[in-house]
């Protein structure tokens, strides 16, 4: 198969779903990825707006990311725009929220982060969910390392590392049932974690610490809850599958995952606070179990949430719409 060249129109800042789609398509022989910055994988930037114009009128396929267009970056991005408009075929849309940031109806197909099934109505017929992957980095030991061993490893009973703001205020109430159950353990740690080093080979957006990983690393379970706008999914969701934890996450229906994860399964459901403390203090007591489930999630995202596998998925929708 001949090689495609994509031109992404991407955000001059790090963005998982834009990270998500080029580390995979990096790996690809039949794609090769531009774009018009050098943020998020990109190893083909395109500088001036002259070059950019010429270059997503040669490519076969133009994507634009939704991130791009934020109101910062209108000075740059709206110029691009206003040439190659017509170009234009796929728009991502990693966004919290559940609502369409542009017309689908405008592009070839559309990928979307937050697709809730009951919102779809047969309204439009190009809309794909495209959620994150794994990334490279996530694995601290590596992608080949196994989950028996990375258990082995593993000294903590329970992490929660988030943070909270007006746009997740759920969260407070999920840290504070986890200190008001566990804070006199040695082996639990709630609340944010910036220790040890950032990644420098990449711009992260301040996403990547050592010791935040390490901490995921060596801890049994780790509990996380919906994003901004009650966002399904986070980064924090695929990093502690990565590490091989038992994962704890509110639940995800309705809305679509490809492969989706399995209560009790793969992962484990939490509807509120009480629930939560129960099933953290059953499998804190039952490491085996907790142990079966989580190596399941962990088969599971290594066999279709990498950022391979979202590049042969968006690949194949680049096969059906194109």
């Amino acid at each position: 198969m001949k090689q495609k060249n994509i031109f992404v129109i991407s955000p001059y800042h790090y963005c998982h779903s834009v990270a998500t789609l080029i580390e995979g398509l990096n790996k690809s022989d039949v794609v090769k990825v531009l774009s018009n910055t050098n943020h998020n994988y990109c190893k083909y930037p395109v500088y001036s707006l002259q070059a950019q114009t010429q270059v997503a009128k040669m490519a076969d396929y133009v994507l634009l990311a939704h991130s791009a267009l934020e109101e910062k970056y209108k000075s740059k991005i709206k110029p691009l725009l206003d040439e190659i408009r017509e170009e234009v075929d796929i728009f991502l849309d990693g966004s919290d929220y559940f609502h369409y940031e542009d017309n689908p109806d405008k592009y070839k197909f559309y990928l979307k982060r937050e697709l809730d099934s009951t919102k779809l109505n047969g309204q439009f017929k190009n809309v794909e969910p495209f959620i994150f992957g794994a990334e490279d980095r996530y694995f601290t030991k590596s992608l080949n390392a196994s989950h028996y061993n990375l258990w082995q490893g593993k000294t903590d009973d329970l992490v929660c590392i988030m943070s909270s703001c007006e746009k997740r205020p759920w969260r407070d109430d999920i840290m504070k049932s986890l200190k008001d159950a566990f804070d006199h353990s040695d082996k639990v740690f709630i609340g944010e974690c910036r220790d040890g080093n950032p990644l420098t080979t990449v711009d992260t957006g301040d996403r990547h610490y050592s010791g935040y990983f390490n901490k995921l690393l060596h801890a049994n379970i780790s509990v996380d809850s919906y994003g901004c706008a009650q966002a399904r999914q986070t980064g924090r969701f695929w990093e502690s599958l990565a590490n091989g934890c038992l994962v704890f996450y509110q639940p995800i229906e309705p809305y679509i995952w490809p492969h989706p994860f399995i209560d009790a399964e793969d992962f484990i459901v939490f509807n509120d606070t009480e629930e939560l403390v129960d099933k953290a203090k059953y499998y804190i007591s039952h490491p085996e179990e907790a142990r079966k489930i989580a190596a399941k999630g962990f088969t599971k995202l290594l066999k279709y949430h990498t950022t391979d596998q979202r590049s042969s998925q968006f690949i194949k929708l680049c096969e059906q719409y194109l």
